[in-house]
Order: C-alpha cells, then sequence, then structure tokens
C-alpha cells in the first residue's frame, strides 16, 4: 500500500512539473522611481527559472498606459542579471514613464511584472524630490564636501547649494555598483569674490594624474579582483570633457555642468577586464579633478563589477 501511494506521489510530480504554470521564470526587480528627461535608462532585473532555461527577457515601456508599449530585449550578464535600455529620446517630454518586464522560458511559459511608474524629472533637481540616493551619490557627496573643507581660503565661505545630476543610463533598479549613479553637483554661488575669481567654472583646463580600477567577479566558479593603474589626463575644451588613458585608448567624453561631470561609455574588452559599461561621476574644485569609477560586464561569460577612482591635478 505505501509503494502504491509512493508511486502515485512520484506521478503527481510529474504532471505538476509538465503542467503550464509550473516553473514559470521567477523575475526579480526593484522599481525605478526616478529618471532624467532625454537620458538613457539602463533596467536590471534578475531572471530565475526552477523548471526551464530562460530563453529571453524583454523590457516594455510607454509614455502612458494607455497606449501600445514599446519593446527592447535585455541582454544576459551572467548570474541570471539581465540589462536593458529605454533610448533617452523616449523618456519626455511627459512627467511620468510607464514600463514592465517579461520573461519567457524554453518551454515557452512566460512571467511579467506589474506595471511601474517613473517620475520625469529635468536633469537637475533637487534631493529631496529623489527618494533615494545611490551609494554612488553618497560617495560623491562626501568626496566633495571633503574637497571643498580642504580648499577652503581663511575667509568663511558662504553654504554651497548642492544639487543633484541624474544620468539616467546608470539608474538601475536595485543596481549598487551597476549604475544607479547620482553625481552630486555643488553650485558655489557665493558672492565677494575676490579679483583671482578661482571659485569660477572650469571651461579649458589639462589635468594629470593616476587612476585605479579593479573588477571583481561575480561568477561563483571564478571569483576574485583584478586591478589596473596608471597615468590618466583629464581634458577640457569648452565645457566638454575627456578623460584618456583610464580604458587603454579609449576615450570618454561628457559635458561638464557647472563643477561636475558624469560620463557612460560601453567599452571593448582588455587585457585585464571584460568589456564593460563603465560610469565615472567626477568632480573639477580649484586644481584638482577627481572621479569616482563604476561599471559592470557586459560579457555573459565574465560577470562582474568594476570599482575605482582617478585623482588628478591641472597642468
Amino acid at each position: 500500500m505505501n509503494r502504491s501511494w509512493k508511486w502515485v506521489a512520484a506521478g503527481l510530480a510529474v504532471l505538476l512539473a509538465a503542467s503550464p504554470g509550473w516553473g514559470v521564470p521567477v523575475i526579480g526587480h526593484d522599481a525605478i522611481a526616478v529618471a532624467a528627461k532625454s537620458q538613457p535608462l539602463g533596467v536590471r532585473a534578475t531572471v530565475r527559472d526552477a523548471a526551464a532555461r530562460v530563453e529571453s527577457v524583454s523590457l516594455f515601456y510607454a509614455a502612458s498606459r494607455g497606449m501600445t508599449p514599446f519593446r527592447v530585449s535585455m541582454s544576459r550578464s551572467g548570474a541570471g542579471m539581465w540589462y536593458g535600455t529605454i533610448p533617452g529620446h523616449m523618456i519626455g517630454p511627459g512627467a511620468q514613464l510607464f514600463y514592465y518586464i517579461q520573461a519567457e522560458n524554453a518551454d515557452g511559459e512566460t512571467k511579467e511584472t506589474d506595471w511601474h511608474t517613473v517620475k520625469v524629472v529635468d536633469s537637475t533637481v533637487a534631493p529631496e524630490a529623489i527618494p533615494l540616493a545611490s551609494a554612488v551619490a553618497q560617495k560623491a557627496q562626501q568626496q566633495a564636501a571633503a574637497s571643498a573643507a580642504a580648499a577652503a581660503s581663511p575667509a568663511p565661505a558662504r553654504p554651497s547649494k548642492a544639487r543633484y545630476l541624474l544620468p539616467g543610463a546608470i539608474i538601475v533598479g536595485g543596481a549598487v555598483a551597476v549604475g544607479s549613479a547620482l553625481a552630486v553637483a555643488i553650485d558655489n554661488s557665493s558672492g565677494g569674490g575676490g579679483g583671482g575669481g578661482g571659485g569660477g567654472v572650469v571651461t579649458n583646463a589639462n589635468f594629470g594624474g593616476n587612476f585605479n580600477l579593479c573588477f571583481t567577479s561575480t561568477d561563483e566558479m571564478t571569483p576574485g579582483t583584478v586591478c589596473d593603474n596608471g597615468l590618466v589626463n583629464v581634458y577640457v575644451r569648452n565645457g566638454v570633457v575627456e578623460i584618456v588613458g583610464l580604458w587603454g585608448a579609449e576615450v570618454m567624453s561628457g559635458t561638464l555642468n557647472g563643477h561636475v561631470f558624469s560620463i557612460v561609455k560601453d567599452m571593448g574588452a582588455t587585457a585585464k577586464f571584460p568589456a564593460s559599461r563603465l560610469i565615472v561621476a567626477g568632480e573639477i574644485q580649484d586644481t584638482k579633478c577627481t572621479a569616482q569609477v563604476e561599471g559592470f560586464s557586459a560579457d555573459a561569460a565574465r560577470p562582474g563589477n568594476l570599482n575605482g577612482r582617478l585623482d588628478t591635478t591641472k597642468r
């Protein structure tokens, strides 16, 4: 009798496993709350399936819930991670953006998240308009405060007005090192400036110094960290920042907003690092240009995160 019940239980288990809805993909995603107008918006999700291989993951987005959404395929980056980007020209002019994620396994079974609502803001918004600042933003804020204290003149400086810049391509749900990056801009608009104009915005300059960049694997089979360091140059020409030497012969460029800048670029593989999306959030204060570097691998065979820093001095 006991043996018969065991056979029945085994048969039921097989039927359940083969039935539709059993083992559908499971999507893990922290909804994005804020996006910068006209800036690409990166979206990250974890997708797993106990019964079948995850075949594809798609990102659907629309300016309103009533319209047919656009679709973009998300890319796999190992360890169940998937990434997708909503183009910048699709973000705004409306005040909201809507998106959801859909996953499909090899058996053709699909799973969708709920619709998520994103608040669309200008590139510069007040900190209170942002529900949560990322780890990169907090680091940048601390570094900005330290730089300001070190470079303070003997006369007491008037309080500066802080604001956040949101490069949308690096705002990803739940990501720490992948890009929910928010750079902090310090608008030193204090009056009583001496004739030297040392607190003015730099529009043309050349900075030289050193960088340190490390890649940490998130693959359980090949854990470890590899680092690189060397000389780096930062050129500012007519309000455009160019970084040379951080990633081989690659040149990274972005617009200087007051004293800060943020650059996002997809990089090819090097001898030490896999192909990656690199995120640089930097600040220029007097004769110093410093930046925090974050990023993540775009190579599914070598998943992992990048973290580093560059420190340069005006020449």
